[in-house]
């Protein structure tokens, strides 16, 4: 074996090695590719806090008492800390991440009464916690643990003096205008990233789900599911003859009309144009049939002098989504071929219904 092909190998050895410590630490630290994990990084916010204390204890005292004390604390933590790898925190509430901080406050207040207040030299690591609290939790979360972050932090001055007095009320007034201000930091940013979402996978004008939306939707389709197509008659002539605004008010009445004949778990898009695409689960030719003939009725209330179209067709055997879609998109062009305001189902069934207009 050559000397390079050796040096190739160790090389990405090292650069495997390297690969699992960085994604350990980043799921450790409680970043993912999908954003930031609240319960690891309450994992991260004790690990810091055992780190900072244990480099920093040596500079302030060596007196033995004072490191036993800290060894139990230091087991305590790290037992903890084995303990929440194995908890399925997917499954709890959101307010189960405070048990990190409120852990962390009872580290440094047992370090206070048991060695002659000694966490007092700690007490600034409280506002990195209110900043992890405003970070996971919703606002004024913080205003209600700050009682109890008050009791541990007096307890960690080894007991209350009157020179803590003002001490404190500088402290409490940090704490919680730092967690408040990230809390609605992070309230706005999940506002944003909503509206982002739904304008990305929303059609404006009527409201139903766009084709981007769709393309992904597709892959939810199994055997037994029905695709349908529906497109609105004669449209161009509607826009060239009244204008585009008039045309928009009428998609817009469609996407309304359309909402309202939907069952719970049916879903339409605005497919393209003039055109919408509906996912009817478990349903089969007929069944999606007659629910076009209660989408005809309702919409002929609406617009009785627009009709529509629809092809139909079911996903059975090994039929792909996207092979289904195509079948109903051939049904509605043998609706249309066969004269408009009416519906008709791929070969498969053969179904066609034919509306009075």
């Amino acid at each position: 074996m050559s000397n390079r092909t050796k040096y190739d190998k160790r090389r990405s050895r090292r650069e495997t090695d390297s690969g699992r410590v960085r994604l350990a630490l980043r799921r450790f630290a409680g970043w993912t590719g999908e954003g930031w994990e609240p319960y690891a990084a309450g994992r991260l916010l004790l690990f810091v806090t055992g780190v900072v204390t244990i480099t920093t204890l040596p500079l302030l005292t060596t007196d033995r008492h004072t490191w036993q004390v800290l060894g139990v604390i230091t087991a305590v933590i790290t037992a903890l800390l084995l303990i929440s790898l194995l908890v399925p925190w997917s499954r709890m509430p959101r307010s189960s991440s405070l048990i990190f901080p409120m852990l962390m406050w009872g580290a440094l207040a047992a370090l206070g009464v048991f060695a002659g207040g000694l966490g007092s030299s700690y007490t600034g690591l409280f506002m990195l916690s209110f900043a992890y609290v405003g970070l996971s939790q919703p606002r004024g979360t913080s205003v209600r643990l700050a009682p109890v972050a008050v009791a541990a932090w007096i307890a960690a001055w080894g007991g209350w003096a009157s020179p803590l007095a003002a001490r404190l009320v500088i402290a409490v007034a940090i704490w919680l205008v730092l967690a408040e201000l990230l809390a609605g930091l992070v309230a706005q940013q999940a506002r944003m990233t909503d509206e982002l979402r739904r304008a990305a996978h929303v059609d404006a004008l009527t409201n139903l789900a766009n084709r981007r939306d769709l393309d992904l939707r597709l892959a939810t389709v199994r055997p037994g599911d029905a695709l349908v197509i529906c497109d609105l008659d004669f449209f161009k002539n509607l826009n060239d003859t009244f204008g585009h605004a008039a045309g928009d008010r009428v998609l817009a009445d469609f996407g309304a009309v359309l909402r309202s004949c939907l069952r719970f778990n049916d879903y339409a898009a605005r497919y393209g144009g003039e055109e919408f695409a509906l996912l009817l689960p478990a349903t089969s030719e007929r069944q999606a049939i007659s629910m076009l003939e209660r989408l005809h009725s309702s919409w002929a209330l609406l617009r009785p002098q627009i009709t529509f179209s629809a092809g139909v067709a079911c996903c059975v055997g090994d039929r792909s989504p996207v092979d289904t879609l195509a079948a109903a998109d051939r049904a509605l062009y043998a609706a249309k071929a066969g004269g408009r305001n009416r519906d008709h189902a791929d070969q498969r069934s053969a179904l066609d219904t034919v509306f009075p207009g």
